[in-house]
C-alpha cells in the first residue's frame, strides 16, 4: 500500500512538473478533448489543462477564465487529499462527512451537467463560461 501512495506522489509531482513548464496552449503533445474538436462545443473539462497550467503560475483570474468549475472544485479535491494522507500517517481516521453521503455523487452530476450547458450558451454571462 505505501508502495502505490509513493508512486502516485511520483506521478502527481511529474503532472506538476509537466504543466508548469509547458504551456498547452503552445505545446502540441497534450491532448485535446475530441467534444470541442469534433462538435466545437466546450464539455465540463475544457480549459482544464490551461487552467492548471495558470494556476501553478499562480494566475488565479486567467485560470477561472479558462475553467470556473475546476477552480472550484480544487480546493474541495486538496482537502480530501490531506485528509486521506493525514490518516494513513497518523493511523487516525479524518473525514469529510459530506463527501461519503450517497447524495454527493448527484449533487456532483448535477452540477457537472448545468456547468456544460451554461458554458455552450453564447448569451452573457454564461458566455464568459467558455473556455
Amino acid at each position: 500500500m505505501k508502495f502505490l501512495y509513493i508512486l502516485g506522489l511520483i506521478v502527481l509531482l511529474s503532472f506538476v512538473i509537466i504543466y508548469y513548464q509547458f504551456n498547452p496552449e503552445v505545446y502540441s503533445f497534450f491532448p485535446e478533448c475530441p467534444f470541442h474538436k469534433y462538435l466545437h462545443l466546450d464539455c465540463p473539462g475544457c480549459g482544464s489543462q490551461r487552467a492548471i497550467h495558470a494556476l501553478l503560475h499562480l494566475n488565479l483570474q486567467k485560470a477561472m477564465g479558462y475553467n470556473l468549475l475546476l477552480v472550484f472544485s480544487l480546493p474541495i479535491l486538496a482537502l480530501q487529499l490531506f485528509c486521506k494522507i493525514y490518516s494513513y500517517f497518523t493511523k487516525k481516521t479524518l473525514l469529510l462527512h459530506f463527501w461519503y453521503s450517497p447524495n454527493t455523487p448527484k449533487i456532483i452530476f448535477v452540477i457537472v451537467m448545468i456547468f456544460w450547458i451554461a458554458r455552450n450558451l453564447p448569451y452573457p454571462p454564461f458566455n464568459y463560461l467558455a473556455a
